[in-house]
């Protein structure tokens, strides 16, 4: 018996499986916000909360159980990795995984789910545009530079509504620092990792720098943290780290090389703007979190300057 057919990415039906694939994506990356506040946040969550060394340890402990035999397998189909990639592929790692989630973790538990999506997804490409002129030596005009400005225009609004007392909100600005620095690590973690694209392939990068991310984070969360937290966590809480284990770092990642191999990658990037709204309505829907107007006005903001940015 003849296997079923599979719709073509250029049939209609293949279209519908990519963007159905796409928009799960977004929802899922959406909704890796609202669990880490989960697990972040005691009013959230209804358990003992986590630190953000000691959910992203956690995180990313679980998901290189995945993650190994993936390299494993990429070892016999592609090139060993090299000896004198090593350094850079753990600096990467640290990059990529271990600080960026670490100042990500930090910002969301300062401020809320809604604000650290709008400022993460939406300063990233900024970041990038800076961080490649600045050490790759990338032509910036223009266009580019206005919607830089208004770019940093929007995170400045984003953040004012930590700002109308600062004697009771200065955690709510000290976090929304951290998600300006999470952005730019971020930024570094991809302009590092340019020159490795060459010799491996996705999956080998991706699952060399994550276990050097998961090894770092652990060597820091045995010195300074108390595992036994994760005695008291809630069933909820144990649900929200499996999803960002598991659902977001190996099955929405695989869902997104599955798309990237069949839509353009820019279209396909594009997509993930949809990501902050997703998880506003999410945090509202699941957590109460109230959407503040300067959340809204400063993400108009980025969103208009990511456009002049992006714009041919």
């Amino acid at each position: 018996m003849k296997p079923p057919a599979i719709a073509s990415p250029g049939s209609s039906a293949g279209r519908s499986v990519i963007y159905a694939a796409l928009l799960l994506v977004v929802v899922v990356w959406g909704g890796s916000f609202v669990a880490a506040r989960t697990v972040l946040d005691p009013a959230s969550g209804g358990g003992r909360v986590l630190s953000p060394t000691l959910l992203a340890t956690t995180r990313f402990m679980l998901a290189s159980l995945v993650f190994v035999p993936v390299l494993w397998r990429e070892r016999r189909r592609s090139a060993i990795v090299r000896a004198g990639d090593l350094p850079r592929l753990f600096l990467v790692g640290q990059l990529g995984f271990s600080i960026y989630f670490w100042l990500q973790y930090t910002g969301v538990r300062l401020t809320n789910a809604g604000v650290a999506a709008v400022l993460v997804v939406g300063i990233i490409p900024l970041a990038t545009m800076a961080t490649s002129t600045l050490f790759l030596h990338e032509r910036m005009r223009g266009p580019q530079l206005m919607g830089l400005g208004l770019g940093s225009l929007g995170v400045l609004v984003v953040a004012s509504q930590g700002s109308l007392v600062i004697a009771t909100n200065i955690g709510f600005l000290l976090g929304s620092l951290c998600l300006v620095a999470n952005a730019f690590c971020f930024a570094l973690y991809t302009t590092a990792v340019r020159g490795l694209r060459d010799r491996y392939s996705s999956p080998t990068i991706t699952a060399t720098t994550m276990l050097a991310g998961a090894a770092g984070l652990a060597l820091v969360a045995l010195a300074t943290e108390d595992w036994c937290a994760l005695l008291y966590l809630s069933n909820l809480q144990w649900g929200a780290i499996a999803y960002l284990a598991l659902v977001c770092s190996v099955v929405a990642y695989f869902l997104y090389n599955y798309v990237l191999a069949r839509l353009e990658a820019g279209r396909a990037a594009s997509w993930l703007y949809l990501e902050p709204l997703m998880a506003v309505g999410l945090a509202f829907l699941l957590l109460g979190e109230v959407v503040a107007v300067q959340t809204l006005a400063g993400g108009l903001l980025i969103v208009i300057g990511l456009y002049l940015a992006h714009r041919r």
